[in-house]
């Protein structure tokens, strides 16, 4: 038996504890919670209706709880690639409103003249935020608080004050929050936490990854950031050992944050499979994530429950390009067992390239998985995909 210690935020933020899991096979990263932990299933069954591929229970409460989601194996020189994302929502306390109504708007901040909050509490490299518009137009808008430095590949920016914060400028190159429809006075947000590659990922000691003096000898992690990608490894050759960016410098990125609207391939060189236990809360709201208009979207599957292909509604994105055959068609990559499938839809139904059925409408989207979307043309923008949430409350 093989005992995992990781030291890690609590929900209740006051505190910081060491907890220990205990596995037969492979090692776990688990955030932790002060509150007892159970499946998912144990807690849809007693807070919410599932309409989606898993069945169906009953519900009253906002559900909280933990999913398990995998890495394929590597054979030990080779990697292969997953498509990964985190699902579940980070809650923390903090000082001053966790959840409260929107006084103000501008370009990229929001604003609550009653938030309380303390000045630059919610702009730490190591410990990022999300903000969450939680009703109204743009109800499911998720956006990163930007960061008061650069350490660690933080997106630094302005740090909150008392009472405004200020979106990471991942997230305002893609929109103008005055263009959203948020209502001041009316309309509401929610606070979250948000992991980084160090605390989600941790350390060969304490969830199993591997490192090494380089990316082709380590695990790694890609990220695509407004198009662009950016690949990360846990290096070992640099005292403190840390996660890096691949590229001049190798700088230290142990602070990039894993923003649940998107994904990340997880290349494993490892010849284990990794298994990563994630707790949180529930989306109880509907999301919406931004699409590239033309080029890679790295997509979150986001939802704690299997979905399939044609309920991720891409196709009936604005702009979505079918057609006869994927050469000519905007295209979506999954991945399964380290193997990649490639996706298009005809206009009728999604097909897969390559041999087998002509219909992959039902193909399924597993939770903790992404989708590689990738958009024809030279368009230049976002179009924003909203879901609903795929079981009733």
């Amino acid at each position: 038996m093989q005992v995992i210690n990781k030291i890690c935020r609590c929900d209740n933020f006051a505190t910081t504890a060491k907890n220990s899991l205990t596995t037969g096979s492979t090692p776990l990263s688990l955030r932790c919670m002060n509150i007892t932990r159970f499946s998912l299933a144990a807690v849809f069954a007693s807070s919410v209706l599932l309409t989606g591929a898993n069945g169906q229970t009953t519900a009253t409460t906002d559900p909280v709880g933990y999913v398990t989601v995998g890495i394929t194996a590597g054979t030990g020189t080779t990697k292969k690639n997953t498509l990964f994302s985190v699902p579940l929502m980070e809650t923390e306390e903090i000082t001053g409103q966790v959840a409260g109504t929107i006084t103000g708007v501008t370009a990229n901040t929001i604003s609550n003249t009653d938030a309380g909050w303390t000045a630059a509490a919610l702009s730490q490299p190591a410990t990022p935020f999300l903000i969450q518009i939680t009703s109204g137009a743009a109800e499911g808008r998720l956006f990163l608080i930007s960061s008061s430095a650069s350490t660690g590949g933080a997106i630094a920016g302005t740090a909150n004050t008392g009472t405004t914060v200020t979106v990471s400028s991942l997230d305002a190159v893609q929109i103008d929050l005055t263009t959203l429809g948020i209502v001041a006075g009316t309309d509401t947000y929610k606070i979250y936490a948000c992991d980084t590659l160090s605390s989600f990922f941790g350390t060969p000691e304490t969830t199993g990854i591997i490192g090494g003096p380089s990316s082709s000898t380590a695990d790694s992690v890609a990220v695509v950031l407004n198009g662009a990608v950016q690949t990360y490894w846990y290096r070992t050759d640099v005292t403190p050992n840390r996660w890096s960016l691949v590229g001049p410098g190798n700088r230290d990125s142990s602070n990039v944050a894993l923003i649940p609207n998107y994904g990340v391939q997880y290349g494993r060189i490892g010849s284990s499979a990794l298994s990563f236990v994630v707790t949180g809360q529930v989306p109880t709201i509907s999301r919406e994530a931004e699409i590239k208009n033309s080029g890679t979207t790295l997509l979150s599957s986001f939802w704690p429950v299997d979905s399939t292909l044609s309920q991720l509604g891409l196709q009936a994105l604005p702009g979505w390009v079918a057609g006869a055959t994927a050469a000519v068609s905007d295209t979506v990559v999954l991945t399964s067992g380290g193997n990649a499938f490639t996706y298009w839809y005809t206009g009728a139904n999604w097909r897969r390239v390559g041999p087998g059925s002509s219909n992959f409408d039902t193909t399924v989207i597993s939770l903790g998985t992404a989708i590689q979307v990738g958009k024809k043309g030279t368009a230049a923008g976002y179009t924003a995909l909203n879901q609903a949430v795929p079981y009733d409350l």
